[in-house]
C-alpha cells in the first residue's frame, strides 16, 4: 500500500506516520518493521473510516497509536515463529500511548546502521519516518520508483538481520558525525520536496507541514549537537521559507524576481542570518544559504552581482558536485553573457539526469529563449505535455512564449 492516499487530509499524517513508526520500532525492535508498517497503514485507514462518518477524534494521535499498537500485537500473537516477546510484554504494552516525538532518534539510529549504504539509509528514511510516496522520493532522487522499491525493502531486511532479537534504545543514541551528515541530507531532500510540491492533486507548490515538519527536526539536531553544517540548513530552510507568502498569489505562481518582497517574512530572514556562520570548512548548505541571501538581499541584480553568484557556484562545484547543483550554475553563467559555456555543461548534465527531465528542460529552454527562440519553445511545449500540475502548466502559459 502506497502512501499517495493520505495527501492532502487536514490532519498531518505525514508527521503522525513517523512519529508512529519510531514510537512502535523503540517498543518492539527492529525485528517487527513489515508488521509496524501494515499496523500503521491499517490504524490510517481506520481513522479515515471514521472520519467519513464525522466522527472527530479528541485526541488523534493517541488514537492512532493505541491502534496501530493493539493491531501490531494481534500480528506478533499470530506469528508465534517470529514471536520473541513473552505474554508479560505483550500485556504490558496495553497501558502505553505515543507521547514522545521519536523520530530524530530513529533517524539517527538508521544513519549509524553498519553495511548500509548512506542513499538506501535515506530511501529507507524518507519513506518510514516521513511518509514519502516512492512517487515522491523518486522524483527528488532520480532514482526510478521500482529501484526506490527495491533498496527501501533491502535496507529493511538489513535491519531486521542485524538487530534480530535485539531491542532498540533509541533515547541511548549518540550519533557521530557522518550520522548527523546523513541526517542533514535527509532532512535537506525532505523540504525540498514540500517546498517544490509537483504533486497533480496539490493546489499550490508548497506544502507547509512538510518543509516546517524537516525545520523542526533540524533545529532539534542543531540544538543537540551544535555542527555548523547544520546551523547553515536551518539558515537555508529560513530564507526559502520566509518567501512562501509571496510565491502565490490569488492561485497564480509567482516567479522569484517577479514576487512582492513585502509579502516576504522578515523574521524567517532575520532568523536565518542568525543562523549563518561561516564553518571553518565549507559545506555546500552554507554555500547555497550564502547564494539564496544575495538573492534577498539585493533587489535589483546587477551584472557585478551575477558574477559574484557565479563565483559562489563554482566555489560549490569544488565542494559539491551533482547535476542539480550545476543546472543552477549554468542558468547563472547564461546571466553573465556566458550562453555558449552554459550549454556544453548542459549536454554534460543530461547524460546523467533521466530522459526528459522537467527541472534540466526548463533550464534550458530559459537559456535558449534570446539565442534559439524555436528550440526553446519546443522544450517548454514538451514540458507542459508532460506536467499534470495545474498551476505550474498556467504559469509556463502566461509567462513563456510557448507556441500552442
Amino acid at each position: 500500500m502506497g502512501n499517495e492516499m493520505f495527501f492532502g487530509e487536514e490532519k498531518n499524517y505525514r508527521v503522525l506516520y513517523g512519529k508512529l513508526f519510531a514510537a512502535l520500532l523503540n517498543k518492539f525492535g527492529a525485528d517487527y518493521i513489515s508488521e509496524i508498517e501494515d499496523a500503521i497503514h491499517n490504524s490510517l485507514l481506520k481513522s479515515l473510516k471514521i472520519r467519513s462518518q464525522n466522527t472527530i477524534l479528541n485526541n488523534m494521535e493517541n488514537w492512532l497509536f493505541i491502534v496501530a499498537r493493539n493491531d501490531l500485537l494481534n500480528q506478533i500473537k499470530k506469528d508465534k515463529e517470529k514471536n520473541s516477546f513473552s505474554a508479560e510484554h505483550i500485556e504490558g504494552s496495553a497501558a502505553e500511548s505515543c507521547q514522545t516525538d521519536l523520530r530524530l532518534q530513529t533517524v539517527l539510529f538508521i544513519s549509524a546502521v553498519e553495511n548500509i549504504s548512506s542513499q538506501a539509509k535515506i530511501l529507507f528514511v524518507l519513506k518510514d519516518i516521513f511518509g514519502l510516496s516512492l512517487s515522491e522520493i523518486s522524483g527528488c532522487t532520480l532514482m526510478g520508483k521500482e529501484a526506490v522499491y527495491k533498496s527501501i525493502n533491502r535496507t529493511k531486511k538489513n535491519i531486521q538481520s542485524q538487530f534480530k532479537g535485539k531491542t532498540v534504545e533509541l533515547d541511548s543514541i549518540a550519533a557521530v558525525r557522518e550520522d548527523i551528515a546523513r541526517a542533514e541530507e535527509i532532512f535537506y531532500a525532505v523540504f525540498n520536496i514540500g517546498y517544490d510540491c509537483f504533486d497533480e492533486k496539490a493546489q499550490g507548490v508548497f506544502n507547509e507541514d512538510l518543509c516546517l515538519d524537516a525545520m523542526a527536526l533540524t533545529k532539534l539536531l542543531y540544538g543537540r549537537y551544535k555542527y555548523g553544517s547544520t546551523g547553515s540548513l536551518m539558515a537555508l530552510f529560513c530564507f526559502h521559507a520566509a518567501r512562501s507568502a509571496a510565491r502565490v498569489v490569488n492561485g497564480r505562481l509567482i516567479s522569484f524576481f517577479s514576487q512582492d518582497r513585502e509579502k516576504w517574512n522578515t523574521e524567517l530572514i532575520a532568523l536565518g542570518f542568525h543562523y549563518l556562520k561561516k564553518p571553518k570548512t565549507l559545506n555546500r548548505f552554507y554555500l547555497e544559504a550564502v547564494i539564496i541571501s544575495r538573492y534577498i538581499s539585493i533587489a535589483e541584480l546587477t551584472q557585478n552581482d551575477w558574477l559574484d553568484i557565479v563565483k559562489l557556484h563554482e566555489i560549490m562545484q569544488q565542494v559539491y558536485l551533482s547535476p542539480i547543483a550545476r543546472l543552477n550554475y549554468c542558468f547563472c553563467l547564461a546571466k553573465i553573457g556566458k550562453t555558449q559555456q552554459a550549454l556544453q555543461i548542459l549536454c554534460q548534465i543530461e547524460k546523467e539526469l533521466p530522459a526528459e527531465h522537467i527541472y534540466f528542460s526548463l533550464v534550458k529552454a530559459k537559456i535558449l529563449k534570446e539565442t534559439r527562440p524555436e528550440e526553446s519553445d519546443d522544450l517548454f511545449t514538451s514540458v507542459l505535455s508532460k506536467m499534470n500540475q495545474k498551476i505550474r502548466k498556467e504559469y509556463l502559459l502566461e509567462n513563456e512564449s510557448v507556441g500552442l
